[in-house]
């Protein structure tokens, strides 16, 4: 009896030696990691560059203004012409219509928002991202940071646009200048593509015909129904 009894103990004494050195043996197989708890969290984002000081512009709330690249004296207005969130921001010929005209309101600071007049909606740094390359669009105006915008100088009779958020300029992409082409957010660089003119609609440039073109579709049309007759 007692043999069988002190076989048991033993039996159990093995059992329990075996289990102990398979929690010992997991424990020691894991991770480092897991047992240094979890990964830091990554770094806040840099924030913005010292802001300019301000151009000295008299800006009227009541006056419609386009925005003109100064390299290729083409008005800023949104893809499509149309009041979609996201449509892009682009260079286009000027014609002083509606999609290339603009109302400022200003945002404690000396912030401005540029607001279109069809749209409705506000110039946005698409995702309010800090980095080069970040595409401008018009979106619902939010009072967000990458809505409002520093004006400041840039040279003589241009400005530089400023995004709030990330302190990035506007920039035609590429420096090109045909119709199109996209504007984006970049570290200022004082290149032509990042200057701009700000001017009452009265003041902005009308693109001309070309020689030869009979002054565009509207003449074209009445030339083509005269030849008919």
């Amino acid at each position: 009896m007692r043999t069988a009894t002190f076989s048991v103990v033993m039996v159990t004494l093995a059992a329990m030696a075996v289990t102990s050195g398979c929690i010992r043996k997991e424990e020691k197989d894991k991770p480092e990691e897991s047992k240094a708890g979890p990964p830091p969290p990554p770094p806040a984002p840099p924030p913005p560059p010292p802001e300019p000081a301000r151009a000295a512009l008299a800006i009227d709330q009541a006056t419609a203004y386009t925005l003109v690249a100064a390299a290729s004296n083409k008005c800023v207005q949104f893809a499509g012409r149309g009041d979609n969130d996201q449509a892009l921001a682009e260079i286009a010929a000027c014609d002083k219509s509606k999609a290339q005209q603009f109302k400022l309101r200003p945002v404690p600071g000396n912030y401005w928002e540029l607001v279109s007049l069809q749209s409705g909606k506000c110039l946005d740094v698409q995702a309010i991202s800090g980095d080069d390359g970040a595409a401008i669009q018009q979106f619902t105006c939010n009072a967000g940071p990458n809505q409002q915008w520093i004006l400041a100088d840039a040279a003589p009779g241009a400005i530089r646009v400023i995004a709030r958020n990330s302190g990035k300029v506007l920039d035609v992409k590429g420096s090109a200048t045909a119709d199109g082409t996209a504007l984006i957010q970049s570290t200022w660089h004082a290149t032509p593509n990042e200057h701009f003119k700000l001017l009452p609609l009265a003041e902005s440039p009308v693109e001309k015909p070309a020689p030869g073109t009979g002054g565009g579709a509207k003449a074209k049309k009445e030339k083509s129904a005269k030849t008919k007759t």
